[in-house]
């Protein structure tokens, strides 16, 4: 059972639950089918005898039961506080000679059952030998009731004879045998028809998944769902999958092509200073500084590429340490804020600072000094020919706001809600940052998750970008 199939499974549980409902109804029909009968009679007897003695309380005469007797086809006696029956009883209007006596037997018990009960009525069964076997035979229902002290006292008896059911059983036990085998084959068949039709979206689906594990990531996942909604879910969620592979794919092709772009360059660089030193410098020493320098120049950036590309996989990853203290961020902003001071002169870059003195949060210093240096070396290596890039550091209700503005050629609305995407670049040509690596947003996002910080950016075309950040005081790791 472990390993079978769905539709199997599916197959064999409508069959076990037509087995357990045909079960059950023999059950019902055919062993407790005797005895709700007698019990019904016995009520329906009950219910007589309670209607008659209510007629008496209410003023009704004895002889009115001749009535009853006649319409409900059953014997009704009068018996006084001795046993003996009185001048007549009710059973189609029949005389019975005074002081008849009734059976002993039958009034011990009444009498025992009265002292049992204490109450004012009694009910039981007694058997009439007129069967060949337990089954044919008959009973007789009984149900005693006392007569009221102010009318004379005793009993009224109430009799009836419960006729035995076994041949109708018989009858019904041969139809419901037909019956039971025609619906336990429509059962099975429906059952087969049930499974293959739940099933047949489960293996379609199964099949596309194996077409899209088989590298196939346009497969269509949106066929043979048969309108079930959770089908069709599963599906959608499938494609979406499908969908965010394809798009990592491209992704990784992107990050293999810049990458690539990226490492050419200053490799190039390098074989080129250095086929220079080796053929043309010779003993011209200040050439070969300059070569030399521009080679390690070339070196720490290469370093620098490949540092912050395993730090984006340690932050993905969720590995390093991530110890959370108290950060005063407008002094960390400062101190970040004046490393880019050389670029105000070298650069034609003006930076705009509006910064809150003494604005606290509790976060990973190292984490959000990268964040500040990202961001804002983003801002410089996109804004515009004016090379105005504008800082903001202020509280707000819901914490602590840092925003970054430059004034360059903006971002489209298309590209806006993927630009934090890992590996996700832009339509435009590749070109190498002019500081950094290009990966600074990337990993710009993974720091900020690990705050539970919120972040955004608004933009415009032809008017640059603000890319902001907000933390709230009292955020931990």
């Amino acid at each position: 059972m472990k390993n079978k199939s769905l539709r199997f499974k599916i197959s064999l549980y409508i069959s076990l639950f037509s087995l357990l409902v045909l079960g059950t109804l023999w059950i019902l029909q055919f062993v407790l089918l005797s005895p709700f009968h007698v019990r019904m009679e016995q009520n329906e007897l009950a219910r007589i005898g309670n209607s008659c003695i209510d007629h008496i309380k209410n003023g009704g005469s004895i002889s009115d039961l001749n009535a009853h007797a006649f319409q409900h086809n059953i014997t009704i006696l009068s018996i006084d506080e001795q046993g003996y029956l009185l001048s007549h009883y009710y059973i189609f209007d029949i005389p019975v000679p005074v002081r008849q006596k009734f059976p002993p037997d039958e009034f011990s018990h009444i009498l025992e059952k009265f002292a049992e009960t204490n109450g004012n009525s009694i009910r039981y069964l007694l058997p009439e030998a007129n069967g060949e076997t337990q089954a044919e035979a008959s009973q007789r229902a009984v149900f005693v009731t006392r007569l009221p002290e102010d009318i004379g006292g005793g009993y009224l008896y109430f009799s009836n004879t419960i006729p035995p059911i076994s041949a109708t059983v018989s009858v019904l036990r041969q139809q419901f045998l037909i019956i039971s085998v025609v619906i336990l084959l429509l059962g099975l068949i429906a059952a087969q028809w049930i499974a293959r039709r739940l099933s047949r979206p489960i293996t379609t689906l199964t099949e596309s998944a194996r077409q899209l594990a088989g590298g196939d990531l346009s497969t269509d996942f949106s066929k043979g769902t048969n309108g079930f909604a959770e089908t069709q879910q599963l599906a959608q969620t499938l494609s979406f999958a499908a969908g965010e592979l394809s798009r990592l794919e491209q992704y990784r092709r992107d990050l293999v092509a810049n990458l690539s772009h990226d490492l050419k360059t200053p490799l190039t660089v390098i074989r080129m200073r250095s086929e220079l030193i080796r053929d043309v410098c010779g003993d011209d020493k200040d050439a070969r500084n300059r070569h030399c320098e521009t080679i390690q120049r070339e070196t720490d950036w290469l370093s620098a590429m490949v540092g912050e590309v395993l730090e984006l996989s340690n932050l993905q990853n969720g590995s390093g340490e991530f110890e959370a203290n108290d950060i005063d961020l407008s002094a960390l902003a400062q101190e970040v804020l004046e490393s880019f001071a050389p670029l105000e002169d070298s650069d034609d870059i003006c930076f705009y600072a509006e910064i809150e003195d003494d604005l606290t949060v509790i976060g990973n210093a190292a984490g959000l000094r990268r964040v500040l240096v990202n961001l804002i070396s983003n801002a410089v290596n996109h804004t515009g020919e004016d090379g105005a890039v504008g800082i903001c550091l202020r509280r707000e209700p819901e914490g602590v706001y840092f925003a970054v503005r430059d004034t360059g050629d903006g971002i489209s609305p298309e590209e806006l809600p993927n630009i934090w995407e890992r590996y996700y670049k832009s339509g435009k040509t590749h070109k190498r940052a002019v500081t950094g690596t290009g990966l600074g947003l990337a990993i710009v996002r993974e720091i900020l998750a690990r705050h539970g910080a919120r972040y955004g950016v608004q933009s415009e075309i032809g008017k640059g970008s603000t890319f902001w950040v907000l933390v709230d005081d009292g955020i931990a790791n």
